[in-house]
């Protein structure tokens, strides 16, 4: 099979709205392809994020943030090409090794709160992060991957922004995703961190239910057990650096990406890396 110049090798993964394909460059060089299911055409919606997705990435240019290399359509078919990564995710590697120690999940957050701060510094939230949308292209090494719920800040509202539609995973996003709200802004992807280390700390997300209205209920009014409740070892900084990712408030979560980035790091200080 072929989309526009790049030769489709097998099929990779498949979501609601594209089909990722291992593909050929005309040089010959692997990449990975992702292309809008024939299906998701027919609503304006899903196409306008695909773009948006694409031209959004396109834009950044940072080792933990998955680079876009081009983007175009094919007999009406809207596609992205972007570098290929192998490796597990971080809840691939959680599933394989349990929580992990506590000096790598905390240098795993710098990381990835530094390649938020990149795209935060450009108007791009995230708005889905979460341990299945984090690559490991080295133990120490996160790659963040699927911003298919991009959010340009700044630019006009989406038909499903505009109307509160819950667009996000529910462990992972924040109180004021869950209620709908559309005046989103990096607090979503700070929380989103906090829920995200809060899984490679102790092995669960913050919450958790059997149906997605019970799980949001709590994200929206309960408080988050305690990370040394289910792992007496942590530091209490670093529980408290987590914890306060996790507020409910936006206004009490660290100010941004770059700040939680600092705070991390100095959670480390005294720290056992081997915890």
């Amino acid at each position: 099979m072929q989309v526009g110049p790049y030769e489709v090798q097998k099929e990779l993964a498949r979501g609601g709205m594209g089909v990722v394909y291992l593909a050929r460059e005309p040089g010959g060089e692997e990449v990975a392809l992702k292309v809008l299911l024939a299906g998701a055409l027919s609503d304006p919606e899903q196409e306008l994020r695909f773009r948006r997705e694409a031209e959004a990435l396109e834009a950044l240019d940072h080792p933990g943030i998955l680079r876009v290399r081009a983007h175009g359509v094919a007999d009406g078919r809207p596609y992205t090409v972007m570098d290929l990564l192998r490796g597990p995710t971080l809840a691939d590697a959680v599933k394989a090794e349990g929580p992990l120690p506590e000096g790598r999940a905390r240098a795993l957050g710098q990381r990835m709160a530094a390649a938020l701060a990149h795209a935060h510094g450009r108007g791009v939230l995230h708005r889905d992060l979460k341990p299945e949308n984090v690559i490991l292209r080295a133990p120490d090494d996160p790659v963040l991957v699927d911003f298919g719920l991009v959010l340009q800040l700044g630019l006009e509202r989406t038909r499903l922004t505009e109307t509160g539609t819950i667009l996000g995973s529910p462990r992972y996003m924040a109180p004021e995703q869950a209620l709908g709200h559309t005046d989103l802004g990096p607090a979503v992807d700070v929380y989103a961190l906090g829920a995200t280390l809060y899984f490679l700390l102790t092995g669960r997300p913050p919450f958790d239910g059997a149906s997605v209205l019970g799980i949001l209920s709590q994200v929206v009014n309960d408080p988050p057990r305690p990370l040394r409740e289910l792992r007496p070892e942590l530091s209490p900084a670093l529980e408290a650096r987590v914890l306060r990712c996790l507020e409910k408030e936006p206004a009490r979560r660290f100010a941004s990406a770059q700040e939680l980035e600092r705070a991390l790091g100095g959670a480390g200080r005294g720290a056992s890396p081997a915890r």
